[in-house]
């Protein structure tokens, strides 16, 4: 019935295609602009207020050691060769994480990042992207990381990040997820929260595997096989 109607329109209205086409591009592209002012006003302004890391406390060695211990073998269990870790922040941690044999694509919507990255950290089987993870084209990997990301996302962008890692054609998603939050608040992006994807809105289903990265705020990162999303 909805092709039928779309047919219908199109063949009564055909400038109409092309008015629809330049309104969904430009909200796509206020999507992203959005996206990126509000996170490298963050960065160019430190407002997480880390002395180590401009991705905020979150990125720090201290608080990555069970998921630098962890993520390598992790990997290798589910026979991956490929991640992107999206958003990648300023590579505070995961420079120390043993990645051999794993072709690693770093991505984040603040050009600046992604720029000091490339000129810091780049090299042959490491290369940083500049993409909206919620509107961009990804590349098709065996596993996204989406780590401390949601938890910053508005519903609505956080759905149209989950579409767009569909979209890709990629194997697992690992995400952080608060296992002890029973109920959700949205919030505008760049504002914060806890979210438990297991819940309302979201409802994943259980994990492949889950990794405790704090018991005392469950805050854990989840692994989920895509196509069960």
């Amino acid at each position: 019935m909805i092709e039928r109607t779309k047919s219908v329109i199109k063949s009564v209205f055909p400038g109409s295609v092309r008015v629809y086409r330049r309104i969904r591009d430009f909200k796509a592209a206020r999507a992203t602009t959005d996206l990126h002012r509000i996170f490298s006003q963050i960065y160019l302004d430190n407002s997480w207020g880390d002395p180590e890391s401009v991705s905020g406390r979150g990125s720090t060695l201290a608080r990555t050691e069970v998921i630098r211990r962890t993520l390598p073998s992790l990997l290798a269990r589910v026979g991956a060769k490929s991640l992107l870790d999206a958003p990648c922040g300023d590579f505070n941690w995961m420079q120390h994480v043993d990645l051999t044999g794993v072709e690693y694509v770093g991505a984040d919507v603040v050009t600046e990042l992604i720029a000091r990255n490339h000129l810091l950290h780049g090299k042959k089987g490491r290369r940083f992207v500049a993409l909206d993870i919620t509107n961009d084209e990804l590349p098709k990997v065996d596993v996204i990381l989406c780590r401390d990301c949601f938890l910053h996302l508005s519903f609505k962008s956080i759905h149209a990040a989950i579409t767009n890692f569909k979209r890709s054609n990629s194997e697992f998603l690992l995400a952080t997820t608060h296992v002890m939050v029973s109920e959700h608040t949205n919030i505008r992006d760049g504002d914060g929260r806890p979210v438990n994807l297991q819940l309302a809105p979201f409802k994943f289903p259980l994990p492949v595997q889950l990794i405790v990265e704090d018991s005392e705020l469950g805050k854990c990162l989840g692994l989920w096989r895509l196509k069960d999303l």
